[in-house]
């Protein structure tokens, strides 16, 4: 409904091409959680639009700069894998996987600045808020439908166009709806919880669209935890006390505690025996499963091992990495297991491409989160923006996730990514903006 509200009135009032961009743009977002292609449909135009009509030439903003150096260390080490530097996996990886690897990286750092021009305002951001909320929806759908009614697939909608397949859930695996595994469906909903957050915190909002609110707060959270990732577990939690500010506590500390409370219970040797037979039989093996031994005792590998392997690579090749795509082919021939990624992105990338772009590119982007941070939670002069907090909450605890492991590689996921990050940077750089919706 509140969708609808939007488009129409882009369409009745929109008089130059920059209102197609942002239309375009905002369709574009509403599109990619249920169909990627359909969502890049619209978004590329939009970024196209975007460049054109920028208040900033691309090399005249110092984020951009940035990006921009750590896309050209990209680009060099990618030329020389396949030109000067010996490949010594060359019966298992082929050189051009660090060409075609650029393109999770270089049209990005184009998006950044092209989507900057639809996120400068808070009522822009807003706007991107509700059409990414309303988008997620069939997420939201095919995952229960997954998870409760075995819904497989293929689902089709407008007479073919949009085709869906989904994977039965084998456990210890959970909810991943329209994603191909359940922790790229659980980063997609820790991205948007903290926006329903906000909504619902929202005092301007009506009866009705409170309603819709709650309503995806509660759907969020609740796949959120289907999904049976620890990554999205957390994430929920984290956003709480980030967006809500410090009378979250309160309530969330006894919550917390008795969670971890009941996953003793379940999980220490020290409680066998009638007690936590009944707690075991009472909460889902998948839950408590992901807390104790038994749950890991079938993996080949543990994460720290595998954290230890990427940084001994990365000294190997410091400045210019083994090449994209390399870690799972490098790691499997040293150890005999399957590992598709480092589960660390900065790692990921220093093996990939050296250093020097790791470092660039965590350095900015951990600038962008901390002053970010500053103008929201410290310069508001005591004045909570719950739409502000929820946007930097997001970013903030995305970035906190690929530590532990890579969803980034997903394109949903990247798009969103950069997207925010532009609204990050617009926080930065722009004052003293109210919220004057239209």
């Amino acid at each position: 409904m509140i969708v609808m509200g939007n488009i129409s009135k882009y369409f009745f009032k929109t008089k130059n091409i920059y209102s197609y961009g942002e239309l375009f743009f905002l369709l574009g977002i509403f599109f990619l959680p249920s169909t990627l292609f359909i969502g890049v449909l619209f978004l590329i135009p939009s970024a196209i639009i975007g460049s054109f009509n920028s208040k900033k030439q691309f090399f005249q903003d110092r984020w951009n700069l940035s990006f921009f150096f750590t896309g050209l260390l990209m680009i060099l080490s990618a030329v020389g894998h396949n030109l000067f530097i010996d490949n010594l996996f060359e019966d298992s990886w082929n050189t051009n996987l660090s060409i075609f690897g650029l393109a999770n990286w270089i049209p990005f750092f184009w998006l950044f600045w092209a989507f900057q021009i639809y996120t400068e305002s808070k009522v822009q951001r807003k706007r991107v808020i509700i059409f990414l909320i309303s988008g997620t929806f069939p997420i939201l759908i095919s995952g229960f439908g997954q998870y409760f009614f075995n819904w497989t697939g293929p689902i089709q909608i407008l007479n073919g166009l949009i085709i869906w397949y989904q994977k039965p859930i084998v456990e210890p695996a959970g909810l991943s709806g329209l994603f191909s595994n359940q922790n790229y469906a659980g980063s997609w909903l820790n991205l948007v919880w903290p926006f329903c957050i906000a909504l619902v915190l929202d005092k301007s909002q009506n009866f009705i669209k409170k309603s819709f609110a709650v309503s995806f707060l509660i759907a969020i959270g609740f796949a959120a935890f289907l999904t049976n990732s620890r990554n999205a577990w957390s994430g929920i939690i984290i956003a709480l006390p980030i967006v809500i500010g410090s009378a979250s506590f309160i309530w969330l500390l006894p919550i917390i505690g008795i969670f971890l409370v009941i996953i003793a219970l379940c999980t220490s040797d020290y409680f066998s025996g009638e007690i936590q037979n009944f707690l075991r039989e009472l909460i889902p093996n998948k839950v408590w499963l992901e807390f104790s031994k038994e749950g890991f005792k079938d993996l080949n590998v543990s994460r720290l091992e595998i954290f230890i392997s990427a940084i001994k690579l990365t000294f190997q090749r410091p400045f210019f990495g083994f090449g994209a795509a390399s870690f799972p082919i490098i790691y499997e021939l040293q150890t005999t297991f399957w590992k598709g990624h480092s589960h660390n992105l900065v790692l990921e990338i220093a093996v990939s491409y050296g250093w020097p772009s790791a470092i660039i590119f965590i350095i900015t982007t951990f600038l962008i989160l901390y002053l970010s941070m500053k103008k929201i939670f410290l310069q508001n002069n005591n004045k909570i923006d719950f739409y502000e907090r929820a946007w930097w909450s997001s970013i903030f605890i995305f970035m906190i996730s690929q530590s532990v492991d890579i969803q980034y590689f997903d394109g949903k996921i990247s798009i969103l990514f950069w997207i925010l990050l532009a609204g990050l940077r617009n926080i930065i750089e722009k004052e003293n903006e109210e919220y004057c919706l239209t």
